[in-house]
């Protein structure tokens, strides 16, 4: 394989097509010297779909809805592994050995800026190994892997990790034995890791702060408002309830958008005016009231 720095995007969704958020960071990164790789679930594509990637030399990985993004990365690294031909001979596909840079991406974070070529002119400049975006010391401190861009000696830790690391079903499951075990392995092996973003407060509080800093990306689960009761109440418990309720797309919009970058690109979230108006509600109580309101929370969602 003559491509050298490799990106896989990882990517799940049910439509034909891709969202536009999805398009506009396949297209940027292609732009650069990457050679980029779309992984997403097997399902139906739109014939402008195959002509986008086409278009963009962008190589098509179907696969399984299994393992999260890192199942993924794992299946497309077992599969460049193990090439046949019909002759069923070995063809060489990339290797820690056949690649200089290594780049991990996936649709959790919407690019609404094209920051790429900043972000990899930063990463060669830092002495890390492997670099993320943001940090995070939830569990342990680690680099959050919905970017991770790796030079090669990273490349031996991150291999091993993947590959014999058995798939995971549950989301925090991934989180704690693949990403952020993934940090506490290059942290033995001493891999230099660095993050080029930082917030005072905790990262998944703080997107305001990275917006306001002009980094360009948000997590996509922010604008959907896409939480679980228990992440809501991870919020309040560590008094980010501003965090929780903001208006990021509104955020978002007054940062500046890229030209080519359509506002209606932004996702958005499903929830209800009723349903909002009723988490505000018992959320502004936890606030006030703390341990014994959660309690009677508790109670009543049971």
């Amino acid at each position: 394989m003559e491509d050298k720095k490799v990106a896989l995007y990882a990517s799940y969704q049910t439509g034909e097509d891709l969202p536009g958020y999805v398009r506009f960071a396949l297209k940027h990164l292609a732009e650069t010297d990457f050679k980029v790789v779309l992984l997403t679930n097997r399902r139906t594509l739109s014939n402008e779909t195959y002509e986008f990637l086409k278009e963009n030399n962008i190589e098509l990985f179907l696969t399984e809805n299994r393992g999260f993004d890192f199942g993924m990365w794992k299946r497309y690294l077992q599969l460049q592994a193990n090439r046949k031909d019909s002759a069923g001979n070995y063809v060489p596909g990339f290797s820690a050995k056949s690649i200089d840079r290594l780049l991990l991406i996936n649709d959790s974070i919407v690019y609404y800026r094209n920051k790429f070529k900043e972000f990899f002119e930063r990463a060669e400049q830092s002495p890390a190994d492997v670099v993320s975006l943001t940090s995070n010391d939830e569990f342990a401190p680690h680099l959050q892997s919905f970017f991770l861009y790796m030079k090669p000696a990273a490349f031996g830790v991150f291999f091993l990790h993947i590959l014999e690391t058995p798939e995971q079903t549950e989301f925090y499951d991934v989180t704690r034995k693949l990403e952020v075990g993934l940090s506490e392995k290059f942290t033995e092996a001493e891999v230099i890791m660095e993050s080029l973003y930082h917030t005072e407060r905790p990262v998944f509080f703080a997107y305001d702060e990275l917006v306001r800093q002009g980094a360009g990306f948000i997590k996509r689960k922010l604008l959907e408002r896409r939480f679980s009761y228990e992440e809501k109440k991870h919020f309040v418990r560590h008094h980010a309830y501003d965090a929780l309720n903001m208006d990021y797309t509104s955020l978002v919009l007054n940062a500046g958008l890229e030209s080519d970058f359509d506002a209606s690109w932004l996702p958005k979230s499903s929830e209800t005016k009723v349903d909002h108006i009723k988490d505000l509600i018992w959320e502004k109580g936890f606030q006030l009231v703390g341990f014994p309101a959660k309690r009677l929370i508790d109670k009543f969602k049971k």
